[in-house]
């Protein structure tokens, strides 16, 4: 069985893209015959809300005269040769996305894990030198072994290299598959959902952001993304920390950065075996920070840290691209649809209050409170305000190390996800988009794994019978929807604390 996993991870990318866009494709095509002779259809609501839009964008009028559009005029004109063509264009075009994405995904840990070992081999070096410097014999494990020809020994060196970048392009495949043949990726694209475009604008953020260093260009793409779909919003934080004079790589540089940051000269005394110092005192896994000095006062808040909201020309670059592509879309669009785009488009999900049942914790409060009076702004405050000082936290935590910067976008994506006032299934692919650039650094064991997903799919799944009672049957079961969004509540922090355990930004080996 590990074999056949092994072999089917190993198969080349480009048949793999090949195979999964024929799986959508023939999706779509069942889609037709099933909306044919079904009354649950297999496309998407939303589908035909985007396609009435397109309509009215033909006729020369507003996308929002179709009531309940409520998403960027971007999609209704990127739809319209549903109308003009065939009306499974919009998912054949979601589908194309998805196989963007895979190929995002690919690029971005690829470059993740070779930065990775480049950094890994630079501070060997380094540690090589100091003790060369030094006049100290460099540390060698010494063990008792046969003599071995410079053949024997040179094809055992060879062979290490060869499992080593082995090992990255499994790593580099198994990232992408995750997206490829996910189930709940698959379906969302292949029923006319447009997530997987909020998905894939975040992704090209992150890949021009990481891979290719054009801030200016990561700012444009943000902006677009913040019009397209306004919850990657919370991520500007992180991209301007990653971008801080501030950010590092390991718990030595952190100390390093800052003080070269405020006082260039200062010199620090480098520290010995940084492997071990980065592997055992990450101060961005689960494992106990080791402080620099005994002596500094423990403390979260500093007024040092005010020095990290001071811009550099790159993060200039990154706040001008962003404030640049956003406000010449809102503007256009404002020119053409007036404020009925500004309500629909942003205003709405801000203020956008849901009392029918759905995952969301807060869903049978924004239920038993729609009728009472001025209680709006503190229900919305409360609601907002956990979420909001985590997303914060995440931000400046992991946003600060180069190596954790998906990682980031990952807490805090789910973080916005479950405790959101409204939370149903296609959320989740705004997470599916962004697990899978974390997976090299998620340590985590497969029994644990398994268990995570076993009580994940379990509290969605008792979820889902009181709700089918409700909706189906009339019953009154809002109390036992709400305890079982309770569950799937916990289950999802349960999820997200293993995360965070077994999270290591920097990791000993990658053998």
């Amino acid at each position: 069985m590990y074999s056949v996993f092994h072999r089917f991870v190993n198969i080349d990318y480009k048949v793999h893209l090949l195979f999964s866009l024929f799986v959508r494709l023939l999706l779509i095509a069942y889609g037709i015959y099933h909306d044919q002779i079904s009354e649950v259809k297999y496309t998407d609501i939303d589908y035909k809300v985007f396609t009435d839009a397109s309509r009215h964008i033909l006729k020369g009028e507003s996308p929002y005269e179709r009531h309940t559009y409520r998403y960027s005029p971007l999609v209704a004109l990127a739809l319209v040769p549903n109308i003009t063509i065939h009306h499974s264009f919009g998912k054949i075009l979601f589908s194309l996305v998805d196989i963007v994405v895979a190929v995002l995904i690919r690029l971005i840990v690829r470059n993740a894990l070779d930065e990775y070992e480049m950094y890994k081999h630079k501070n060997q070096n380094d540690q090589k030198r100091r003790y060369s410097e030094s006049k100290k014999p460099f540390p060698v494990k010494h063990r008792k072994r046969p003599r071995q020809s410079y053949k024997k020994v040179s094809s055992h060196i060879e062979k290490y290299e060869f499992d080593s970048k082995s090992y990255l392009d499994r790593m580099v495949n198994i990232s992408m598959l995750v997206w490829l043949y996910n189930p709940l990726t698959i379906a969302i694209g292949t029923r006319g959902n447009c997530d997987s475009l909020a998905g894939f604008l975040v992704l090209l953020t992150l890949y021009t952001l990481q891979c290719k260093g054009w801030y200016f260009i990561a700012g444009v793409i943000h902006g677009l993304s913040v019009h397209f779909r306004i919850y990657p919003l919370i991520y500007s934080l992180t991209y301007f920390m990653f971008l801080s004079k501030f950010s590092f790589y390991s718990t030595e540089d952190r100390k390093k950065s800052f003080v070269k940051a405020i006082a260039p000269s200062a010199n620090l005394k480098p520290l010995d075996n940084v492997e071990n110092i980065i592997a055992e005192s990450s101060s961005l896994g689960g494992h106990k920070i080791v402080p620099y000095d005994a002596k500094e006062r423990k403390t979260v808040f500093k007024k040092e840290y005010l020095l990290y909201l001071i811009p550099n020309f790159d993060q200039l670059k990154l706040i001008t691209g962003c404030i640049l592509s956003l406000s010449c879309l809102t503007w256009t669009f404002y020119e053409l649809y007036g404020h009925k785009f500004l309500y629909e488009a942003y205003i709405y999900h801000l203020v956008r209050k849901d009392t029918r049942h759905n995952f969301s914790l807060y869903f049978y409060l924004q239920y038993l409170t729609a009728w009472v009076k001025n209680i709006g702004i503190w229900q919305k405050v409360l609601m907002v305000l956990p979420q909001l000082v985590l997303i914060l936290v995440f931000s400046v935590r992991y946003g600060l190390n180069k190596f954790s910067l998906n990682f980031s976008i990952l807490t805090q994506t789910i973080v916005m996800v479950i405790y959101n006032g409204v939370l149903t299934s296609q959320y989740f692919v705004w997470v599916m988009a962004v697990i899978p650039l974390c997976l090299w650094q998620v340590n985590m064991p497969k029994k644990t794994v398994a268990l995570l997903l076993t009580i994940w799919f379990a509290a969605q799944g008792a979820w889902l019978l009181p709700a089918y009672l409700l909706e189906f049957h009339g019953q009154n079961t809002f109390l036992f929807i709400w305890i079982q969004s309770v569950s799937f509540f916990c289950a999802n922090i349960a999820v997200l604390g293993r995360l965070i355990m077994y999270f290591m930004p920097v990791k000993r080996r990658l053998e």
